[in-house]
Protein backbone atom coordinates (compact mmCIF):
# COMPACT_ATOMS: atom_id res chain seq x y z
CA UNK A 1 0.00 0.00 0.00
CA UNK A 2 0.88 3.46 -0.81
CA UNK A 3 1.12 6.34 1.01
CA UNK A 4 0.16 9.18 -1.13
CA UNK A 5 -1.33 8.44 -4.53
CA UNK A 6 -0.92 11.40 -6.48
CA UNK A 7 -3.50 11.61 -9.40
CA UNK A 8 -2.83 14.71 -11.61
CA UNK A 9 -4.55 16.17 -14.75
CA UNK A 10 -5.88 19.34 -16.60
CA UNK A 11 -9.46 17.84 -15.32
CA UNK A 12 -10.56 20.36 -18.00
CA UNK A 13 -13.18 18.93 -17.66
CA UNK A 14 -13.52 16.31 -15.69
CA UNK A 15 -15.91 13.76 -15.70
CA UNK A 16 -16.89 9.74 -14.92
CA UNK A 17 -13.49 8.05 -15.87
CA UNK A 18 -11.65 10.74 -13.34
CA UNK A 19 -13.88 9.83 -10.25
CA UNK A 20 -13.14 5.93 -11.21
CA UNK A 21 -9.88 6.43 -11.37
CA UNK A 22 -10.00 8.33 -7.58
CA UNK A 23 -12.03 5.22 -6.33
CA UNK A 24 -9.45 2.59 -7.85
CA UNK A 25 -6.31 4.54 -7.10
CA UNK A 26 -7.88 4.70 -2.97
CA UNK A 27 -7.38 0.89 -2.85
CA UNK A 28 -4.12 0.63 -3.43
CA UNK A 29 -3.32 4.32 -1.09
CA UNK A 30 -3.78 6.07 2.18
CA UNK A 31 -4.41 9.05 0.62
CA UNK A 32 -5.35 9.95 -2.64
CA UNK A 33 -4.41 13.66 -3.85
CA UNK A 34 -6.52 14.64 -7.16
CA UNK A 35 -4.41 17.98 -8.36
CA UNK A 36 -5.40 19.83 -11.04
CA UNK A 37 -2.94 21.24 -13.04
CA UNK A 38 -1.91 25.23 -12.71
CA UNK A 39 0.44 25.68 -15.63
CA UNK A 40 0.22 22.55 -18.21
CA UNK A 41 3.42 21.40 -19.09
CA UNK A 42 2.09 21.78 -22.30
CA UNK A 43 1.17 24.98 -22.49
CA UNK A 44 -3.24 23.76 -23.15
CA UNK A 45 -5.52 26.40 -22.53
CA UNK A 46 -7.54 25.39 -19.50
CA UNK A 47 -11.10 26.52 -17.37
CA UNK A 48 -9.80 28.73 -14.96
CA UNK A 49 -7.66 27.00 -11.73
CA UNK A 50 -10.07 27.79 -9.02
CA UNK A 51 -13.29 26.62 -10.83
CA UNK A 52 -11.47 23.08 -11.68
CA UNK A 53 -10.61 22.94 -8.08
CA UNK A 54 -13.90 23.71 -7.35
CA UNK A 55 -15.39 21.05 -9.55
CA UNK A 56 -12.85 18.32 -8.61
CA UNK A 57 -14.10 18.54 -4.63
CA UNK A 58 -17.57 18.55 -5.21
CA UNK A 59 -16.71 14.72 -7.02
CA UNK A 60 -14.25 13.99 -4.28
CA UNK A 61 -17.52 14.82 -1.80
CA UNK A 62 -19.43 12.41 -3.87
CA UNK A 63 -17.05 9.56 -4.42
CA UNK A 64 -15.84 9.61 -0.96
CA UNK A 65 -18.09 7.05 0.40
CA UNK A 66 -16.45 4.64 -2.67
CA UNK A 67 -13.68 4.97 -1.70
CA UNK A 68 -11.18 3.11 0.49
CA UNK A 69 -9.18 5.81 1.69
CA UNK A 70 -9.15 9.40 2.32
CA UNK A 71 -9.14 11.45 -1.36
CA UNK A 72 -9.07 15.51 -1.36
CA UNK A 73 -8.64 17.66 -4.18
CA UNK A 74 -5.33 19.26 -3.83
CA UNK A 75 -3.55 22.67 -4.25
CA UNK A 76 -0.27 21.31 -3.80
CA UNK A 77 0.81 22.22 -7.54
CA UNK A 78 -0.30 25.97 -7.46
CA UNK A 79 2.02 26.39 -3.28
CA UNK A 80 5.05 24.30 -5.82
CA UNK A 81 4.24 26.99 -8.88
CA UNK A 82 4.84 29.87 -6.46
CA UNK A 83 8.49 29.16 -6.64
CA UNK A 84 9.12 27.81 -10.41
CA UNK A 85 8.77 29.56 -13.54
CA UNK A 86 7.18 27.69 -16.53
CA UNK A 87 5.72 24.73 -16.46
CA UNK A 88 5.23 21.89 -13.41
CA UNK A 89 5.78 18.64 -14.32
CA UNK A 90 4.91 15.49 -12.35
CA UNK A 91 8.34 14.92 -10.90
CA UNK A 92 8.83 18.26 -9.56
CA UNK A 93 5.36 17.39 -7.38
CA UNK A 94 6.47 14.33 -6.22
CA UNK A 95 10.12 15.27 -5.46
CA UNK A 96 8.21 18.26 -3.55
CA UNK A 97 5.85 15.74 -1.83
CA UNK A 98 8.95 13.00 -0.41
CA UNK A 99 10.69 16.16 0.65
CA UNK A 100 7.96 18.40 2.16
CA UNK A 101 6.28 14.95 4.16
CA UNK A 102 10.11 13.89 4.86
CA UNK A 103 8.65 10.12 2.99
CA UNK A 104 10.71 7.66 0.71
CA UNK A 105 9.26 8.44 -2.97
CA UNK A 106 8.76 4.84 -3.41
CA UNK A 107 5.83 5.63 -0.65
CA UNK A 108 4.38 7.76 -3.18
CA UNK A 109 3.16 6.61 -6.45
CA UNK A 110 1.92 8.41 -9.44
CA UNK A 111 -1.60 7.56 -10.69
CA UNK A 112 -1.43 6.74 -14.54
CA UNK A 113 -3.45 5.16 -16.96
CA UNK A 114 -1.96 2.88 -19.34
CA UNK A 115 -1.11 4.97 -22.15
CA UNK A 116 0.79 7.10 -19.72
CA UNK A 117 2.41 4.60 -18.52
CA UNK A 118 3.89 3.57 -21.65
CA UNK A 119 5.10 6.96 -22.16
CA UNK A 120 6.60 8.02 -18.28
CA UNK A 121 10.37 7.32 -19.44
CA UNK A 122 9.97 10.42 -22.02
CA UNK A 123 8.44 12.44 -19.20
CA UNK A 124 10.66 15.25 -17.98
CA UNK A 125 13.39 13.47 -15.77
CA UNK A 126 11.16 10.70 -16.59
CA UNK A 127 14.09 7.92 -15.80
CA UNK A 128 15.01 9.05 -12.58
CA UNK A 129 10.84 9.63 -11.86
CA UNK A 130 10.57 5.95 -12.33
CA UNK A 131 13.55 5.26 -10.47
CA UNK A 132 12.51 7.57 -6.95
CA UNK A 133 9.05 6.93 -7.26
CA UNK A 134 5.90 4.36 -7.69
CA UNK A 135 3.46 4.52 -10.49
CA UNK A 136 0.11 2.85 -9.89
CA UNK A 137 -1.16 2.29 -12.92
CA UNK A 138 -4.90 2.10 -13.12
CA UNK A 139 -7.23 0.47 -15.62
CA UNK A 140 -9.38 2.82 -18.01
CA UNK A 141 -13.42 1.36 -17.37
CA UNK A 142 -14.66 4.60 -18.66
CA UNK A 143 -13.65 5.30 -21.41
CA UNK A 144 -14.45 9.29 -21.60
CA UNK A 145 -11.71 11.72 -22.84
CA UNK A 146 -12.03 15.42 -21.54
CA UNK A 147 -11.51 16.49 -25.73
CA UNK A 148 -14.37 14.29 -26.50
CA UNK A 149 -16.08 16.16 -23.92
CA UNK A 150 -15.14 19.52 -25.28
CA UNK A 151 -15.97 18.37 -28.52
CA UNK A 152 -19.36 17.28 -28.24
CA UNK A 153 -20.35 20.11 -26.03
CA UNK A 154 -18.78 22.60 -28.56
CA UNK A 155 -20.83 21.01 -31.38
CA UNK A 156 -23.92 21.83 -29.01
CA UNK A 157 -24.78 17.74 -28.64
CA UNK A 158 -26.08 16.76 -25.29
CA UNK A 159 -23.35 15.15 -23.04
CA UNK A 160 -24.51 11.37 -22.11
CA UNK A 161 -25.21 11.16 -18.31
CA UNK A 162 -22.51 8.32 -17.89
CA UNK A 163 -19.59 10.82 -19.07
CA UNK A 164 -20.87 13.39 -16.25
CA UNK A 165 -18.75 12.86 -12.88
CA UNK A 166 -21.07 12.68 -9.91
CA UNK A 167 -20.99 16.01 -8.33
CA UNK A 168 -20.64 17.76 -11.60
CA UNK A 169 -23.95 20.12 -12.26
CA UNK A 170 -24.66 19.72 -16.01
CA UNK A 171 -24.68 23.90 -16.03
CA UNK A 172 -20.74 23.23 -15.13
CA UNK A 173 -20.43 21.42 -18.49
CA UNK A 174 -22.13 23.78 -20.13
CA UNK A 175 -19.68 26.28 -19.92
CA UNK A 176 -17.67 24.52 -22.27
CA UNK A 177 -20.40 24.22 -24.75
CA UNK A 178 -21.18 28.08 -24.80
CA UNK A 179 -17.84 29.86 -24.01
CA UNK A 180 -15.50 26.92 -25.15
CA UNK A 181 -12.35 27.63 -23.03
CA UNK A 182 -12.90 31.58 -23.00
CA UNK A 183 -12.70 31.22 -19.45
CA UNK A 184 -8.80 30.09 -19.36
CA UNK A 185 -5.81 31.81 -18.10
Amino acid sequence: MFEIALYGGAFNPPHAGHAQVMIEASRQARRVLVVPSFRHPYGKQMVDYEVRLNWLESIVENVQPLCCAEVRASRVEQVVARGVEGAIYSYTLLAHLADSLALNGKRIALVVGQDVADSLPTFYRGQELLERFSVLCVEEKIHVRSTGVRERLALGKPLPTDWMAPGMNPLNYDLYATHGNRHAH
